[in-house]
């Protein structure tokens, strides 16, 4: 889908909208809402706009966008303005709003639709002490959303999405302390809900939440001045968190060939989502707690039932045109991983493996040199022979495996003078405990001869310092010169 589409809905219905504090009233709001598509290097517009009796009536209203290359044109239909008598303005517009929208990037063309629907929902637009206030309350809202038509038959199968919310309370305020151009959002909603998959199976995904509750902060700034061809162009920067009470998911993937799990269905007792985009990148992390699910895999006897304490997941993306270095991190967190007794009774009927909960952390950031713009159009990789970018330096904050009685930790730090990922300089610490105890049950279920365990055991004084019981370390130095040396001891 057109990044404006939803954006574009949101812009509308839900009124977040910029723009510098004035007078309340229905032509100013109308301004805020157009500036805000400019910003996003889009065009809103409408096909016939009527004033009279303090209501102005918006019919045909149409966003235009064209992006890297990419066209897109969007229909909202009509909408009213309606200037009250205590100075406030009301947003009127239908119970169901349909947008269709059309793509154009080279010869292909791709048609969306998408369907705004509403019970009870009032969008009531105030100022106070020169701060505007978007007061949102509604019963329900539901976005759905669905790939058309495409000229180009290599595309991906059409696909379908549907969010929908009960229960929405949302206040929106714009020029805050001064600076038309910062804002600040809450948002709260009895229940979430989401549906994802192809048109032929719109449900392959189902995901539900309550007692959702959330903060946004940011700022449009200066407008553009050249035309924004990616998001690396815009000068939007925002922060914000989304918290829920409690979720569930199922998910049912196409399985080919009897590969891969049937179904999925988990639940979480409580959790969060964050994101951050400031000048050089965009951040997003998910994370929940409490959480158990159960896995249908085809070719397995019982399903397998998984908990986990902690979970959480997120990603750092440089925002950067081909050519510029820019920043990107991964953090990935399973605290407390458990494994049904059922499961363990099939691989370890004889008990050698120790059974208790299992962690895993994996924290890195780094730079790249990009070689495309990840956001910068559906033709950014349509050359790209390769990564998208060649690494420049890379930290390790934190590297952990606790699992079956041993436990592995490391760090480190490397530039990367030369293309090649394989010369690095720096330096990585590793410590392992644990790990022969972990060697000889493996030898004892006889998924390890005992000859390949004895060498391992022996070759392991040629890269690690024993600093105690079943405990190592190592230093693993890359030098300039290719060379490479472990607690002192060259290697290469």
């Amino acid at each position: 889908m057109p990044k404006h589409a939803f954006a574009g809905a949101a812009v509308l219905m839900l009124s977040t909208a910029g723009g510098a504090v004035a007078d309340i009233d229905a032509q100013t709001i109308w301004s805020d809402w157009q500036d805000v598509y400019a910003r996003m290097g889009g065009t809103l517009a409408a096909g016939s706009e009527d004033y009279a009796g303090g209501v102005l009536t918006l019919t045909d209203v149409t966003a235009t966008s064209t992006v890297a290359g990419t066209e897109s044109v969007s229909s909202y239909g009509d909408f009213t303005l309606t200037e009250t008598s205590n100075g406030e303005v009301e947003i009127g517009f239908d119970d169901a709003i349909k947008a269709e929208t059309t793509s154009t990037f080279g010869d292909v063309t791709q048609t969306q639709t998408m369907r705004l629907s509403q019970e009870g929902l009032t969008v009531v637009v105030s100022e106070d002490d020169g701060v505007r206030l978007y007061d949102i309350d509604g019963e329900t809202l539901r976005i759905e959303a669905s790939d058309g038509e495409t000229s180009d038959p290599d595309l991906p199968a059409p696909q379908s999405f549907t969010l929908g919310l009960s229960g929405v309370a949302s206040e929106y305020r714009s020029g805050l302390d001064g600076d038309p151009n910062a804002f600040a959002q809450e948002i709260q909603a009895d229940a979430l809900t989401v549906s994802a998959g192809s048109v032929e199976a719109p449900d392959s995904l189902s995901y539900g939440a309550t007692g959702i509750e959330g903060e946004i902060t940011g700022n449009y700034g200066e407008m553009p001045e050249e035309p924004v061809e990616s998001l690396a162009d815009s000068n939007i920067t925002y922060a914000g968190e989304l918290r829920h009470a409690g979720a569930t998911l199922r998910l049912e993937p196409e399985v080919e060939n009897g590969q891969g799990p049937s179904e999925i269905e988990g639940r979480s007792e409580s959790g969060r989502a964050t994101f951050e985009m400031t000048g050089d990148t965009l951040t997003y992390l998910l994370g929940t707690t409490d959480n158990a699910m159960t896995l249908g895999l085809p070719n397995f006897p019982v399903p397998v039932e998984v908990t986990m304490a902690e979970a959480s997941s997120g990603v750092t993306l440089p925002l950067a045109e081909a050519g510029t270095e820019a920043p990107f991190g991964l953090d990935l967190r399973l605290q407390d991983l458990s494994i049904d007794e059922a499961v363990w009774g099939l691989v370890d009927p004889t008990g050698q493996l120790p059974r208790d909960p299992a962690t895993l952390v994996v924290d890195v950031d780094g730079t790249a040199e990009m070689s495309v713009d990840l956001f910068g159009g559906p033709d950014a990789f349509a050359n790209l022979a390769g990564p998208p970018g060649e690494l420049t330096s890379l930290v390790l904050n934190e590297v952990l495996i606790d699992a079956l009685g041993a436990v592995l930790r490391g760090s480190g730090d490397l530039d990367f003078p030369t293309p090649d990922p394989t010369v690095p300089v720096g330096t990585i610490d590793l410590a392992l405990d644990g790990g022969f105890a972990l060697i000889d049950r493996l030898v004892a279920l006889g998924l390890i001869p005992a000859e390949q365990a004895a060498f391992v055991k022996g070759m392991s004084g040629a890269v690690a310092e024993q600093v105690g019981e079943d405990q190592l370390e190592s230093t693993i130095e890359f030098e300039a010169d290719g060379g490479i040396s472990a607690n002192g001891l060259p290697l290469r």
